[in-house]
Order: C-alpha cells, then structure tokens, then sequence
C-alpha cells in the first residue's frame, strides 16, 4: 500500500474538516444551539452520505475515504450519526443488494459488540441520532431486516454526549434483499472497525491539538506551561501513541478494499484493538495538560474522554479484538 495520502484525499481531509469546525461542538453550550440536522444537510450536499453507494459493482470511494471523513468529523465532534447511517447501514443494503433506499441507524447487542438479532428487539440499543426512523438487524445472521420505529427517540444512554444510543422502541419488521454470505458480512465488519478507530484517531489528534496550543498560552510561574518538561514529556508521549494508531488504522482502511476480506478483517480487529487500548489514555493525558480547567463541565476535554469510551466499546473493546485475532492465529474455533 501507499502510506500517504493522495492530494485528492487530502483536499478531502482539509474541506471535512473546516466543515466539521463550522458544525461541531466545541463546549456544553453548544449542544442546545447546533443543529444536527443542518449539518447533516451539509453533509448530504457535500456528498458525503453516499460514499458507500454502488456505481456497478464497486462503492463510490473506498475505506480511505471514509476514514479521512470520519476522522474529520471527529476532529469537530460534529454529533451526526455518520458512521453508523451514512457509512455502514448503506453498505449493508449495497450487500443484501437493496438499492435507493435510507436507514438512519443500526440495532446493537446490548454489550455493544455486533450489530443485534432481530429476534433480540427487546434488549437491544438503537446506535444513531435523535431523528433516527429506521434501523437494521440480522436475522439468522445473514438476513437483513429493517425495524421502522412506531414513536420518537427518548432517553440517551451513551456516555458520549455527541453520539446517541436509545432504548428500542415498537416497530414494523420487514426483511430486505438478498441474504449476506459470510465473508461479505467479514468485510462489513472490518469496514466498521476501521471507521470506528478512525473516528477514535480524530479525536485524540483533536484533543491534543487544543491541549498543546493551551500549553503555549497558560503562563505558570512566569512561564509557558508548555515549556516545562512534564508536560513535554506527556504530550510527546500521547503524539507517539496517536500516530502508532493512525498508521494501524490506514492499513486497516486500505485494507477493506484492496485485500480479501479475512485479511482486511485481522487488520481492522488489530487497529481497534491497539486503538481501544490508548484512546481513554490519550484523551485523560489532554485532561492533565489542561489542569484544573480540563476537569470541569464547562471545558471540552471531558467530550473527548467520552467519544473515546464509546468507541472503545462499539463491536468490541481491546480484549475482544485480541481474543479473535489469537483465535484466527491459532486456529481456534
């Protein structure tokens, strides 16, 4: 693979990311004056949402593209459902073969770990934003189903406060397309690691961007803080780590296209696995940067820390990834 991107990529990067500062959250305050469904629209214009969309056989843009935008929208805790809207129910419906059609969310497993049974309605967790209409589950583990939700979403259970997870709510069931053969569904799956980790990366580079330009302002004792050498020593150590995972996740998103889908599905597992194991540190590091100020509500770095802890969370943490890696290694079953 090619580990830089492109000028094309990097056009892509530099323009979802002034869109993200222009719509995201960046304090308290604004999650009660933005929008989600103005960036959204935004987003839509842009012709983000589609990426993911068929043109024959092969999607729009690949998984490079979507994590240089997922990663972007990270970066401005822009509080859309993109990833689990926008990128992964389209490509379930591009797999089942199920065309002009939107599904605004996925069904979860309770733990968070792969998208629900059907059958498992009750005790699942809606993954998607505050208008979401419809989601997707398997049934059998091969047919998709769409649920149309009968009222409204209420009761945000996520701990991050720019990604929504809801109770279920009643629904019609109905069954789409075709059923999704095993290894199609392996590189849904890696595609979906390899998002989440990108999103993971965006915020943890976000974080310690704003950390290390406080760190430059915020005098103590007559000087920069930036310039004493703990809190060098901290930052140097969390830019190590960031960029350890972003190089894991760029192989993972090449991989979703370029490679079988075993192999695009190991990689994917090992980017968010290395990601689940660093991201709460990395961002609780921006915390220490800022001091008493990055402990309390009215500062974002709490924003990042939560992000983090979803991500970690979302088709499993650090320790399910690496028990599946063990298992494909060895063999297991």
């Amino acid at each position: 693979m090619y580990a830089l991107l492109n000028s094309e990529q990097l056009a892509l990067q530099e323009t979802v990311e002034a869109l993200a500062t222009a719509v995201g959250i960046t304090n308290p305050v604004d999650l009660e004056d933005r929008d989600p469904a103005h960036a959204w629209v935004q987003l839509e214009q842009m012709g983000l949402l589609e990426l993911r969309r068929r043109d024959g056989a092969n999607p729009i843009a690949g998984g490079v593209e979507v994590m240089v935008v997922a990663q972007a929208l990270a970066w401005g805790l822009v509080p859309v459902p993109y990833v689990p809207s926008a990128v992964l129910a389209t490509e379930l419906l591009s797999l089942a073969k199920v065309s002009d059609d939107r599904v605004d969310g996925l069904l979860l497993r309770p733990d968070l770990t792969g998208l629900a049974d059907s059958d498992g309605w009750a005790d699942a967790l809606i993954w998607g934003g505050p208008g979401t209409s419809s989601v997707l589950a398997l049934d059998d583990g091969a047919r998709l189903v769409r649920h149309t939700l009968s009222q409204p979403l209420s009761g945000n259970r996520s701990v991050d406060l720019t990604q929504g997870l809801w109770d279920t709510v009643t629904g019609a069931r109905e069954e789409l397309g075709e059923p999704i053969p095993g290894d199609q569904l392996d590189a849904w799956l890696a595609l979906a690691l390899s998002t989440i980790s990108a999103d993971m990366v965006g915020i943890m580079r976000r974080a310690l961007h704003g950390a290390i330009a406080y760190s430059k302002e915020r005098i103590a004792y007559g000087q920069p803080v930036g310039s004493f050498q703990a809190i060098q020593h901290l930052a140097a150590e969390t830019h190590v780590t960031i960029e350890a995972a972003y190089s894991t996740v760029c192989y993972a998103a090449w991989c979703v296209d370029e490679t079988d889908p075993a192999e695009a599905l190991l990689a994917a597992r090992t980017a968010k696995a290395y990601c689940a194991s660093v991201a709460r540190t990395a961002t609780e590091n921006v915390m220490q940067i800022y001091g008493g100020v990055g402990q309390t509500w009215e500062h974002p770095a709490h924003f990042y820390t939560r992000r983090a802890l979803l991500g970690t969370l979302l088709f499993g943490d650090e320790n399910a990834q690496l028990a599946e890696i063990a298992r494909t290694r060895l063999g297991g079953s």
